[in-house]
């Protein structure tokens, strides 16, 4: 475990039931991932205001902890329930994540990981947690790594 991999997050896997267009998350919490809040020097690099907030790299041992494993976005739609449970994706523009535990910043958030059911919040699932919790973003870019395995995952 390299310095700065202590925090954890939470990736929230969008999906829409077709049956009845309820909101759901599935919720896959990585531990020892590295969490960089980087949105002033994207902004200077890139000269976009809307550069990335926040990038995480997961790497594959925390992958394997999970107990979960990848799924490509359209090979996870198709899965059951119980295998969404099972294993997650990376969606950008229906994903988010949340950091759950950043102890230099004093983080310490307990969220529900498995399903849940975005009525159940006022505004749904992903509002509820920005407002309450802070620190939540939608994934805006994910890059896999096979040098040193790992994924990093940008939101805004």
């Amino acid at each position: 475990m390299g310095i700065g991999y202590v925090d954890s997050v939470i990736v929230y896997n969008r999906y829409v039931r077709k049956t009845d267009e309820a909101e759901q998350y599935f919720g896959t919490r990585f531990d020892n991932v590295r969490v960089e809040l980087t949105q002033g020097a994207n902004i200077t690099k890139s000269g976009l205001e809307n550069a990335n907030a926040c990038i995480i790299k997961v790497n594959t041992a925390s992958i394997k902890k999970s107990g979960k494993s990848y799924k490509a976005p359209k090979v996870w739609e198709k899965l059951t329930t119980e295998e969404m449970v099972e294993n997650f994706t990376l969606n950008k523009g229906k994903d988010f994540f949340v950091i759950v535990n950043k102890a230099d910043m004093g983080i310490d958030v307990d969220l529900p990981e498995g399903m849940v059911d975005s009525d159940t919040y006022a505004g749904g699932f992903f509002e509820y947690v920005k407002n309450k919790y802070g620190y939540a973003y939608s994934v805006d870019t994910v890059d896999v790594y096979t040098l040193i395995p790992r994924f990093e995952i940008g939101g805004k």
